[in-house]
């Protein structure tokens, strides 16, 4: 985008270091602010009443949930920190009015939202037609892509988290992961030790040109 833009976004923008477990956004409001990760991880999710349900992940250098800001609509989702985070924020109307301006922002825009609409229409495909044990090997495969060559993983987030991601209760996850012991996949607390990613793979039925972010 140009410059002058940028700068003006920049120079109004906010910069926050939150801990683990800040809540950012609430679904039903509308937003006031682009939120921009710059590190750490956020957790999108929904919930109505006592109930929750995790939707996304988002990792460093990423805007999330976007479109509520550029339609200047009611948040869809809630947002919260999963770990220590440091996150820019971004005026609302003054993001809007330099993308009406700016192609070159125009277009970012654009590009972060279909990736947002991609990352929905593959998890709708996970659950329309994987298992959930499929699902659930399909998880680990792509952790495993993120750090090609290790055999031992990092869960990142809680079991229970895990399991409303994949859209499990939580004791269905843990009879899961025992019957991925098959497959080489042996669990200690937050670590997963993977013996054959292949045979994971070919569990998850991973395919590379849809199931890759």
């Amino acid at each position: 985008m140009a410059a002058r833009d940028f700068d003006r976004l920049v120079d109004g923008a906010t910069e926050l270091e939150l801990p683990a477990g800040q809540m950012l956004i609430s679904e039903g409001l509308c937003p006031n602010y682009l939120h921009v990760l710059m590190d750490g991880t956020v957790e999108l999710f929904i919930r109505r009443g006592r109930r929750e349900s995790s939707v996304a992940l988002i990792e460093n250098d990423t805007p999330f949930v976007i479109a509520a800001v550029v339609k200047d609509a009611p948040y869809l989702m809630s947002a919260r920190t999963v770990t220590d985070a440091r996150i820019l924020c971004i005026s609302a109307p003054l993001f809007r009015a330099a993308m009406r301006r700016d192609n070159g922002l125009a277009l970012a825009t654009a590009s972060a939202l279909s990736d947002a609409y991609r990352h929905v229409v593959r998890q709708l495909r996970s659950h329309r037609l994987h298992s959930a044990q499929m699902r659930l090997a399909h998880y680990l495969v792509g952790l495993h892509n993120k750090k090609p060559g290790a055999h031992t993983l990092h869960l990142e987030i809680t079991k229970r988290r895990l399991a409303s991601l994949l859209g499990l209760k939580p004791e269905s996850l843990s009879r899961l992961f025992a019957n991925l012991n098959e497959y080489g996949v042996h669990v200690e607390g937050e670590w997963v030790t993977v013996t054959d990613f292949q045979l994971l793979e070919d569990l998850a039925q991973y395919d590379p040109n849809l199931d890759t972010e």
